[in-house]
């Protein structure tokens, strides 16, 4: 470690939620099964943290390591000595501990992991540690506050047996296999409003839009190779795994965009905060030279531009998310109540697009802050 073991977790208004003791991180050659690409070699992260609570108990810890080289990427989970929620970040990986939403006092401490791929000509992996935590504090009806701590810098030289070879450095592309087509579930998102930004406000808002969207998928049991991506600005497309238990994955992936989405706002003002449409459909769908084919990937799309949902987000300002899922997912999945998703806060809505031969009647969601 370049800087202090121990730095304050700190509140709004400057309070004080206690302490956070960093271990100095390791680094060690890591076993993948996979071969690495061409130039670069696993390496298994590892680091330790433990809060000392002030006064309020922690429900949640989101622990984040960045790391200073842009071609340091996390290629997979390692696990954790505890569970964890594990996922990508535009700067590194994030470790989520206990539930932002939730009412349960946690012990935030443990040990994070996870497997990195990096050049195999580096010297060092350098970066910083931050935490994030949510604080349960009041009486009667306690009410959640969101705080972290100063990023604390760290170096970790090669660890022993790391491979060096005189090819030139390069940026790994992102481990994506090609898939048979198959039927999967998709998922459409937006940011609403984009356009209000500036450069560096959409800039910002770009990395917000995808670490919420990892993390979120991360927490419904999802890991990031397995899904397809394609990136669109103020927006992103994710085709999720062939076979995938929709039952389990939707509702666990609706709380978590939810969760995320409210730990990401606490401490944005109202032109920064990022709110989203969600929509989500399920179809055959294959993969062409310029993006994926399939009727369902054209209707999620639908769906996410049409006015009910838009109509829904701008009747709920204090919503940070509006969803809209087909008919089919509905039937199938929310009708029968599977997870947290309650059916009768589903608002039945026909979209109709008649310049686009479009016509499918779809549920709208929309969850209350």
């Amino acid at each position: 470690m370049t800087g202090p073991g121990t730095v304050p977790v700190t509140g709004p208004g400057g309070r004080r939620f206690g302490e956070v003791r960093f271990e100095p991180p390791q680094a060690s050659a890591a076993d993948v099964a996979s071969e690495p690409p061409p130039g670069t070699a696993f390496l298994e992260f590892r680091t330790g943290f433990a809060v000392d609570a002030a006064s309020a108990p922690f429900v949640a810890a989101h622990l984040v390591a960045g790391f200073d080289d842009p071609r340091v990427r996390v290629w997979e989970a390692a696990g954790a000595d505890r569970p964890m929620a594990i996922g990508e970040l535009p700067e590194g990986c994030g470790w989520l501990l206990g539930d932002p939403l939730g009412h349960e006092p946690i012990e935030p401490a443990g040990e994070a992991r996870a497997v990195l791929c990096a050049p195999a000509d580096l010297t060092a992996v350098t970066g910083f540690l931050r935490l994030d935590g949510t604080v349960l504090a009041g009486r009667g009806r306690p009410r959640r506050s969101h705080g972290g701590c100063p990023p604390v810098r760290f170096a970790v030289g090669p660890p022993e047996g790391w491979s060096r070879t005189a090819s030139p450095p390069v940026s790994p592309p992102r481990p994506v296999s090609p898939r048979p087509p198959a039927v999967r579930l998709c998922v459409a998102v937006d940011t609403e409003s984009y356009s209000r930004f500036s450069t560096g406000e959409a800039a910002r808002t770009q990395q917000r839009l995808v670490a919420v969207l990892a993390r979120a998928r991360r927490q419904a049991g999802l890991r990031e190779p397995d899904v397809d991506l394609q990136e669109s600005g103020d927006g992103q497309f994710a085709i999720l795994p062939a076979g995938v238990d929709e039952s389990d994955v939707i509702p666990r992936l609706v709380s978590a965009i939810r969760a995320e989405l409210a730990v990401t706002n606490a401490d944005l003002n109202a032109h920064a905060r990022l709110r989203l449409r969600v929509a989500l459909h399920r179809g055959h769908v294959a993969a062409g030279v310029n993006g994926w084919l399939g009727g369902a990937t054209i209707a999620v799309h639908r769906l996410l531009d049409s006015a009910p949902v838009r109509a829904a987000l701008a009747r709920e300002p204090d919503a940070d998310f509006a969803l809209i899922v087909s008919d089919v997912l509905y039937t199938d999945i929310i009708a029968d109540g599977y997870g947290s998703l309650d059916a009768a806060e589903f608002a039945p809505a026909d979209v109709v697009i008649p310049q686009k031969n479009f016509a499918e009647r779809a549920w709208v969601y929309v969850p209350r802050s």
